[in-house]
């Protein structure tokens, strides 16, 4: 019974490791997000504005590695999609000197005409 119970619990903990969302607390102290078929790796400078993220990804496996970039103020928080990613919304946020990154997958309704 407690090899049972402790197997549980490692698989429970293994999942909430697992989660895609990344908390980068120092400059250049990249992380890696695995959500949908979506690999992306991320980390922050310092910059004059702010935080610059940089984020490169890649969506398929013949598909060519994709970069955005984007400053980050103290409080930001953009949300969007990734073209080709249909289904996938990532989350970029700064709150004082972290910022953190995530993925989600959300339902897409398609009309009928």
């Amino acid at each position: 019974m407690t090899r049972i119970l402790l197997a549980a619990a490692l698989a429970l903990s293994a999942t909430a490791a697992a989660a895609d969302e990344v908390t980068l607390s120092k400059p250049l102290a990249g992380a890696a997000l695995h959500e949908g078929g979506v690999d992306m790796s991320v980390y922050w400078v310092e910059a004059a504005a702010g935080y610059e993220v940089v984020a490169t990804y890649q969506g398929q496996a013949d598909a060519q590695p994709a970069r955005i970039a984007m400053v980050l103020a103290d409080g930001d928080r953009v949300t969007f999609g990734l073209p080709g990613a249909r289904g996938l919304l990532y989350s970029f946020a700064r709150d004082g000197g972290a910022v953190t990154v995530s993925g989600s997958r959300i339902g897409v309704d398609l009309a009928e005409g």
